[in-house]
């Protein structure tokens, strides 16, 4: 009932950034008018805005875990640190429905390989290809364990922001038996931060 909820709101708020980014048209305006002022740019514009805000809180995931597949929710907030943040340490929370709600979360650290050469720190957001690894520790409050992670992604980055669209697969090895171990996949937008201690030094050499 929580996920149904939270659907509908979203689908309310993005109903109501569409409605908000049309603009009103005035009665006096001619016929002519009205049709020039008309743009479909308008709805594309109100559609991004709707589908990224949607993927941003909406992170899906499915798990395989004794043989069954799971499917939830997830969230994953991320401190980097470096040049570029490549050394990331995050915190992720998952809502699962496995018949009951379970809720998972973890603790990891994991590097960002930047697939672009020569990127230096800078002020402007700069793009770039990514695959991340990492590893971390599992709980969901009665079972525990360790995983390793692989993300692949596109990253969006200064010394400071980090936006990342991604995709990402783990397996969590339990540490008692017989809690089964868990395989998931997850998709959607990672947001962090970087450096927030220090300040980078962005200077460049011409």
């Amino acid at each position: 009932m929580r996920i149904i909820a939270t659907i509908i709101l979203l689908l309310l708020t993005c109903s109501n950034i569409y409605s908000q980014t049309i603009p009103s048209i005035s009665p006096y305006v001619s016929l002519t008018d009205k049709e020039n002022t008309t743009s479909p740019a308008f709805s594309y514009t109100a559609l991004s805005i709707g589908i990224g805000a949607f993927i941003y809180l909406i992170n899906p995931v499915l798990l395989y875990e004794d043989k069954k597949l799971y499917a939830g929710i997830t969230k994953e907030l991320s401190v980097g640190f470096g040049e570029l943040g490549e050394h990331r340490v995050a915190f992720e929370y998952s809502f699962v429905l496995t018949g009951n709600i379970s809720h998972h979360t973890r603790l990891s650290y994991k590097y960002d390989f930047l697939l672009r050469d020569n990127i230096k720190p800078s002020h402007t957001i700069q793009t770039t290809s990514v695959i991340s690894a990492g590893a971390g520790y599992f709980t969901n409050f009665s079972k525990q364990g360790v995983f390793p992670e692989l993300t692949f992604g596109y990253s969006f980055r200064n010394h400071k922001l980090l936006i990342y669209p991604h995709i990402k697969i783990r397996h969590t090895f339990m540490f008692r038996k017989p809690d089964t171990d868990i395989t998931d996949i997850s998709f959607g937008i990672i947001l962090g931060i970087a450096n927030p201690f220090v300040d980078v030094d962005i200077k460049r050499q011409y």
